[in-house]
């Protein structure tokens, strides 16, 4: 073989090369191409999953405060209705009887009504029954004439109270929250008080002694066996 024919193959071989190299480097890059794809799609899905947990946990932490907020806001609203009933239950007795001084106001009937003791000047003790929102007066007053010493004992408690019904019903829902199931004026070791029961929305009752003169707590206790005692 001469040189021309060596150089002529040589040529020939470094144009095949050259030729190449365009398929070479765009297989390359199409291979990168794939592994930046494939890269992409697991961050994408990775990133997503992430995303989806994260806000599946936000969204039951919110419902979870949500549902517990709204069972207290619930419990207190329910407590605050059952307090305003009672005091419009003592309004409206007052009115049905026309004057005189409430000493007593309590559920009765499972709390679907109240009973409220409104005693007027001469002593006469009226009895109103009401609804359950204490708007209406439910059936007849009862009335009873006092005789000289429930006069008397009347007498000695309106002069000692300078709390009225509705400032002794503040006073024990500043003590506690709850319902205000009675609440009444009584003697106690000689002094004058009003007397509440406070029961809660998980059952436990708190039997309240405010003094009527000046608002002070005399005795705070949890009733355990719900019967009176005078302690």
């Amino acid at each position: 073989m001469n040189l021309r024919t060596q150089h002529q193959k040589s040529s020939a071989r470094r144009v095949a090369a050259f030729a190449a190299l365009p398929i070479v480097a765009a297989l390359a890059l199409t291979g990168c191409a794939g592994d930046d794809a494939d890269d992409d799609t697991r961050s994408v899905g990775s990133g997503s999953a992430g995303s989806s947990a994260t806000e599946a946990s936000g969204s039951g932490s919110s419902s979870s405060s949500g549902a517990g907020a709204g069972a207290g806001a619930g419990t207190g609203a329910t407590s605050a209705a059952s307090n305003e009933a009672l005091l419009a239950a003592v309004a409206t007795a007052r009115g049905e009887v026309g004057s005189g001084t409430v000493m007593s106001a309590e559920h009765e009937q499972g709390a679907s009504a109240y009973e409220v003791l409104v005693v007027t000047k001469d002593g006469t003790e009226h009895e109103v029954h009401t609804n359950a929102d204490g708007t209406a007066v439910a059936g007849t007053p009862q009335t009873e004439a006092a005789d000289a010493d429930d006069t008397a004992e009347h007498e000695r408690l309106v002069a000692g109270a300078d709390l009225s019904v509705k400032q002794a019903v503040d006073a024990l829902r500043d003590l506690h929250t709850g319902t205000v199931t009675e609440i009444g004026l009584d003697d106690h070791a000689g002094a004058v008080v009003w007397e509440g029961d406070v029961l809660e929305s998980s059952g436990t009752k708190h039997s309240v002694r405010i003094d009527a003169g000046s608002g002070d707590v005399v005795t705070d206790r949890v009733d355990t066996d719900r019967a009176d005692s005078d302690d």
